[in-house]
């Protein structure tokens, strides 16, 4: 089973997931710092500056300085001066990207609710049945829209939900599908579905 995803782009492609379920959800932010995983499970930003507080939001702007701030209990958020800015979608959240965190969702008060978004066609991957993809530690999982997380990080690839359904594998590598490798592709490993409780609803055949 070869199954392609867009994972690199003319930005840094990043990403960190999510933890285990539990009774008390736990959060889809990471702690602030470099070297976060890329989807495709390598660090963007070992080099990065931790104190970078530059953001982007709008690639023919660039990168902004000082938009991205840290309060005193270590959560981020977008500077006042800046929300006005974000490209809000019609659940009120904008993605944002950060050298230093990668991409991340913000809500309208410009709080960081998700942090390493993985990377979809050279921006923030997008929900779909109400769940995000992260990566974290080189795993990936899903979160909701509140940032809790909702499918804990530990497969080593993942494709969107469609129709309360996606597609994971564990052991499976990602490849350049193009010359450029601006794309990537999964294979290997083995497949599974899952339903958006992280139930394993179905064995896939393995890859050929």
């Amino acid at each position: 089973m070869r199954i392609a995803i867009s994972v690199v782009g003319l930005l840094l492609a990043a990403a960190a997931s999510a933890g285990p379920q539990h009774s008390a959800p736990q959060s889809a932010t990471q702690p602030t710092g470099p070297g976060n995983p890329t989807a495709n499970g390598r660090s963007d930003s070992v080099n990065a500056n931790p104190r970078d507080t530059s953001c982007l939001f709008d690639v023919e702007r660039g990168e902004l300085p000082g938009c991205l701030r840290e309060n005193a209990n270590g959560e981020l958020f977008v500077a006042p001066q800046f929300l006005k800015e974000l490209n809000f979608d019609s659940r009120r959240l904008a993605a944002v990207h950060s050298p230093t965190q990668g991409w991340m969702y913000v809500t309208r008060d410009g709080k960081v609710v998700i942090t390493g978004v993985a990377v979809m066609d050279n921006w923030a991957d997008s929900f779909h049945n109400g769940l995000v993809r992260f990566v974290r530690d080189g795993k990936y999982g899903f979160a909701n829209r509140k940032g809790q997380v909702v499918i804990p990080s530990v497969y080593d690839g993942a494709m969107n939900f469609d129709k309360g359904l996606a597609s994971v594998c564990k052991r499976c590598v990602s490849k350049c599908s193009d010359p450029e490798c601006e794309h990537h592709l999964f294979s290997e490993g083995e497949w599974f579905q899952i339903d958006t409780r992280g139930n394993v609803v179905a064995r896939l055949h393995p890859p050929d």
